[in-house]
């Protein structure tokens, strides 16, 4: 998972946003229509979107890498002219 989301996480988990301060205490702040196992479907969804991606990736990484710099053999450098000379 990148830093920046994990960041995310913990400040969006430690601070509690869907709770009132000293109105409404952690105990009755959970909803009773999310279960356990929707929960965990939607973070190995999130964890198979990010492994997918991070395939995907390499995939083109490792592509580029092989496929090497773009080089056009009939052009030829050009002298560095410099105003003045």
């Amino acid at each position: 998972m990148p830093a920046n989301t994990a960041g995310w996480l913990t400040a969006e988990v430690g601070r509690q946003p869907w709770l009132v301060y000293g109105l409404m205490r952690t105990a009755v702040g959970y909803s009773a229509n999310v279960s356990a196992g929707n929960g965990l479907f939607t973070l190995l969804g999130f964890m198979g979107l990010y492994a997918l991606l991070a395939i995907l990736f390499l995939f083109i990484v490792h592509r580029q890498i092989e496929h090497g710099p773009n080089i056009h053999p009939n052009v030829e450098p050009q002298p560095i002219t410099v105003a003045g000379d």
